[in-house]
């Protein structure tokens, strides 16, 4: 029934904390239900945590690949490895909290649409918002496009979704990608958590890198110009479990 996406990168410490909070939060659809991790070419001992973990939750399927490709391939990769009707991506350093999943699934039943968490970031530093609201703005004034600081990676999709989605030979940013192509999001508000993880993976440069990504592919000059041809997206997976 439910197949749950989630991207790591040297994140060893926050791993069965993570697969610990979804199983408790979804016990009702443990018999249908996955939790894809995908090792994004992590430097400390991931895999071989994701490896014990698999042991003590037959539940979790695990995929390395070759080399850090980013956050947003690794969800790419994990999404298409998904076999499940309902798809749900979330960051796997518990700022996304597990337990809004039954309500996301609910929604989702209730409605027939694609459901996205909606972030309030009242716990985080008034700086760092104020950046973060700039930066999304700007974005918005380059693509027309309704981009949010208040939405994430914490979303719903379903396999009618994840079809179209894949067709993608590049991808940038999954929720961008996914109103690129027109699906149209419920949303529910909810408090973002700091999360256990004492270091963000993203330095400045990944930061400025990832901005420039976004800001190439989808800037309102692109659509115009019809500059969509692109390398194909290639990803090596190492190892499957």
């Amino acid at each position: 029934m439910i197949s749950i996406v989630s991207p790591v990168f040297n994140s060893e410490s926050c791993l069965e904390e993570l697969v610990t909070r979804i199983y408790n939060s979804t016990k009702k659809f443990n018999k249908k239900i996955e939790i894809v991790l995908v090792d994004d070419g992590s430097e400390d001992s991931r895999w071989s945590k994701i490896v014990k973990l698999k042991k003590k939750f037959n539940l979790i399927k695990g995929i390395k690949l070759k080399k850090n490709y980013g956050q947003h391939v690794a969800i790419y990769c994990g999404i298409k490895n998904t076999t499940q009707d309902i798809i749900i991506v979330m960051d796997c350093d518990l700022q996304d909290d597990p337990r809004h999943i039954p309500e996301m699934v609910q929604k989702y039943l209730k409605e027939k649409k694609p459901v996205i968490i909606h972030h309030d970031y009242d716990n985080f530093k008034l700086k760092d918002r104020i950046t973060s609201n700039i930066f999304w703005y700007i974005l918005i004034l380059i693509s027309f496009m309704k981009f949010s600081p208040y939405l994430g990676n914490y979303l719903l999709i379903n396999k009618d979704i994840k079809k179209k989605y894949l067709k993608f030979s590049e991808t940038t940013y999954l929720y961008g990608d996914l109103i690129f192509q027109k699906n149209k999001f419920i949303y529910i508000k909810k408090k973002r958590l700091l999360g256990i993880r004492s270091n963000t993976t993203y330095n400045l440069l990944k930061l400025l890198k990832f901005a420039m990504n976004l800001i190439i592919r989808f800037n309102i000059f692109r659509k115009i110009f019809r500059q969509n041809k692109v390398k194909k997206l290639r990803i090596e997976i190492e190892k499957k479990i």
